[in-house]
């Protein structure tokens, strides 16, 4: 059978028409052709989800290290411990090049910073002694890397400053800053590699820093 409509002015007639060589009962032809042009291969169904599976996969796997990157490197700092002064000295005070502090650098070089040498160091503001307040410190670390979001600035003895005001005077602290200090530097006894300040910088004076300073005073090796 055929779906045959017919229109005149007043009415819709719907005939069912027999056309030669179709059995009676079998699917009519329109049917038929609809439904096979709806109808999608099993094949490209399956490519597709597992398409949009692989999709999902690689966004789940690939976001969080994209996010990972981008948060370590928007937290990261330069690592001035490679930094070489221009001038060895600024206001009367010796340039401080992080690696002179190093203890094995000291047995081999004669001329390495001692107790009592007048220093002025940049570097990171570091763990803060809160008595003075709850902004405002009267001493704290200083570190010539600042770490980031993930991995915390490394930490030898050899390589922190434990800087002291002035007797009286305090200074707004913000973690991981980069600031100016100088004063009279003091070596201690300890283990290089540990976990404890093996300097001070006595009757110090700090102020904060610029990153266009490091090039300004710096080079690196």
């Amino acid at each position: 059978m055929r779906i045959l409509w017919f229109n005149d002015r007043h009415h819709r007639i719907l005939r069912l028409v027999a056309l030669p060589g179709l059995e009676e009962g079998r699917e009519p032809y329109l049917r038929r052709k609809l439904r096979q042009r709806r109808q999608v291969p099993q094949r490209d169904v399956t490519s597709r989800r597992a398409l949009q599976w692989l999709i999902a996969l690689a966004a789940i796997i690939c976001l969080p290290a994209v996010a990972t990157v981008i948060l370590i490197s928007r937290t990261s700092e330069p690592d001035l411990f490679d930094l070489v002064p221009k001038v060895p000295q600024l206001d009367g005070y010796s340039i401080l090049a992080w690696p002179d502090l190093e203890r094995a650098h000291h047995a081999l070089n004669a001329g390495a910073l001692s107790s009592g040498a007048r220093i002025r160091a940049l570097g990171y503001m570091m763990d803060g002694d809160r008595s003075a307040g709850d902004h405002d410190v009267s001493g704290f670390i200083l570190l010539p890397d600042a770490g980031n979001a993930f991995h915390p600035a490394h930490r030898f003895g050899d390589q922190m400053i434990s800087v002291r005001l002035e007797a009286g005077k305090t200074v707004r602290f913000h973690e991981r800053g980069l600031v100016w200090a100088w004063g009279t530097l003091r070596a201690l006894p300890g283990d290089a590699s540990g976990q404890k300040p093996l300097y001070i910088l006595d009757d110090a004076r700090t102020q904060p820093a610029d990153k266009a300073e490091i090039p300004q005073f710096f080079k690196w090796t």
